[in-house]
């Protein structure tokens, strides 16, 4: 897999993009750039810190505004969870965001399947793909996944198999953007995932850039 670039310039890059797709109507135009000389009075970069420390607060938790749903607990985050939750009564629900560049990380296609892949099911192909059903993220209606099996899933593109959960129910967004995808999971036993899909709308319908107006829920 190709070195991710840092995240900091992933959302930065995010940022402008998403203000471009929901600023329709809008005089002012947001110029999109990946890379930036340091703002000032920025703090310098802290060393030593272990990759717990090192992923547990980051740019896109600054960058980003959105509603945090009842029941669900805000983790620190990882390399591969930007925006992490779990939930439950024994937190064995598992919510996140995550952002993909997509030379390192493959188109929807590639992440859908490969979700796929991790409950045990059969890939997608592209007309298949068309034919999801949407969820508005952003503001857009982006494609959506619903799956039940057996999860045997890691929580990124390079992680490996988890000890095989029989009967779970995943739940997935991909907002794609030039450059970069914006990827929404939701994992659990059924039952439980059942009880959070209208907290996992609510979530990906509250999600925005932060500074910028709450859309409608």
């Amino acid at each position: 897999m190709p070195a991710t670039p840092p995240l900091r310039s992933t959302v930065l890059t995010f940022t402008g993009i998403v203000l471009l797709l929901t600023g329709c109507g809008r005089k002012d135009r947001v110029e999109v750039v990946d890379s930036r000389g340091p703002f000032t009075n920025e703090p310098a970069p802290k060393l030593g810190l272990s990759t717990a420390q090192r992923y547990a607060a980051n740019d896109a938790q600054t960058m980003l505004r959105w509603t945090t749903p009842e029941g669900w607990n805000f983790l620190p985050a990882t390399e591969f969870r930007h925006l992490n939750f779990d939930f439950g009564p024994n937190r064995e629900g598992e919510a996140y965001l995550t952002l993909l560049p997509v030379n390192g990380g493959g188109g929807v296609l590639d992440n859908f399947n490969r979700w796929r892949k991790q409950m045990d099911q059969p890939p997608l192909t592209e007309s298949e793909l068309a034919a999801l059903p949407t969820k508005s993220v952003f503001g857009r209606p982006v494609p959506f996944l619903d799956i039940t099996g057996t999860f045997t899933g890691g929580s990124g593109p390079m992680m490996a198999a988890s000890t095989p959960k029989p009967g779970y129910r995943m739940l997935g967004a991909i907002f794609e953007a030039p450059g970069f995808l914006f990827t929404l999971k939701l994992t659990g036993p059924e039952a439980l995932v059942a009880a959070h899909a209208a907290k996992f709308d609510a979530f990906a319908q509250s999600l925005g850039v932060a500074g910028t107006p709450a859309t409608g829920q």
